[in-house]
């Protein structure tokens, strides 16, 4: 459980990582777009703006692919860590209880058939 923990908290780190390099790039590619845009026809403001833009989209396209992929390995952590515990606590499974339930109800009616068929042979022996 702790490694499972410890995946999680590594995985919350290279997100927050990621996200700083992502902005930073941004400011660096903001700043030498400015200078470029002074040679080309759009003001400055402009293009930056659009650069912005595309590579905000771009930072968002890849950090959702990386939440996507963390995801799927933290589902893929906890279920595993917890097979592990349901196993190591020798608990019972889905299939097991049902049958457990499925068992009782039968034991149920086959009780009540009894006591209906005692409370039949008491009125029959009082008459």
């Amino acid at each position: 459980m702790a490694d499972f923990l410890d995946r999680a908290i590594l995985m919350g780190m290279g997100l927050e990582k990621k996200l700083r390099e992502l902005m930073e790039e941004l400011e660096k590619k903001g700043k030498e777009e400015g200078k470029e845009a002074k040679e080309e026809g759009l003001p400055p403001k402009k293009r930056l703006e659009n650069k912005l833009v595309e590579d905000g989209v771009k930072a968002i396209r890849e950090l959702l692919c990386t939440l996507k992929d963390s995801k799927e390995r933290l589902g893929k952590d906890i279920s595993g860590g917890a097979e592990k515990v349901a196993e190591k606590l020798n608990l019972a499974t889905r299939d097991e209880l049902d049958i457990v339930k499925e068992m009782a109800r039968l034991s149920r009616e086959k009780v009540d058939l009894l006591e209906k068929r005692i409370k039949e042979l008491e009125e029959k022996g009082k008459r």
